[in-house]
């Protein structure tokens, strides 16, 4: 094992030891219980649960790109105000994922919504308009302009999910 997982699982140990151990102790015969290998089993096991989440999940993420990019094309959709309504669609979406998902996907959100907006706003500023005007424009300020899309799509996704969360939460709870 190395020395960082050696250190996690001794911490594990100390805060589940608590109370119960002093009991068990008290009631083992001989003084000598199985108060260590039942810490020791509780520390693997609480140990891997907190090794085993990962805040990023690779099927989360391609279900969020997917569900935001839908979002996005519905939004841009709407005749006459489709570049502005494409990020009031990639808010809904992101809404609907924080309404029906149950656990946070903060990361996994926001990687997607830079990712989609992004990509919609480089190709929107290519297709708009006349394609030399837009050329001109990404080589003049390529990074500014990306950096932009990708901003916004960072703030409205991760912003729709918080705010569906939300709601999610205040309908589920108990009055």
């Amino acid at each position: 094992m190395s020395k960082s997982l050696e250190e996690l699982q001794e911490l594990a140990e100390r805060d589940g030891a608590g109370d119960s151990s002093a009991d068990s102790a008290a009631n083992a015969p001989d003084g000598d219980s199985g108060v260590e290998e039942a810490d020791r089993g509780s520390a693997d096991g609480d140990s891997r649960a907190l090794l085993g989440r990962t805040p990023f999940s690779a099927k989360g993420f391609l279900l969020t790109f997917v569900v935001l990019l839908a979002g996005l094309i519905a939004g841009s959709a709407v005749p006459l105000v489709g570049g502005l309504a494409r990020y009031l669609g990639l808010f809904a979406a992101a809404f609907a994922l924080g309404l029906g998902r149950s656990r946070r996907a903060y990361l996994e959100t926001a990687v997607a919504g830079a990712l989609a907006a992004g990509g919609a706003f480089l190709l929107g500023t290519l297709t708009t308009g006349t394609l030399l005007v837009g050329t001109s424009l990404l080589a003049d300020y390529g990074l500014p302009v990306a950096g932009v899309g990708v901003t916004v799509g960072v703030l409205l996704s991760v912003a729709g999910l918080y705010f569906g969360r939300d709601l999610r939460d205040g309908l589920t709870r108990e009055v």
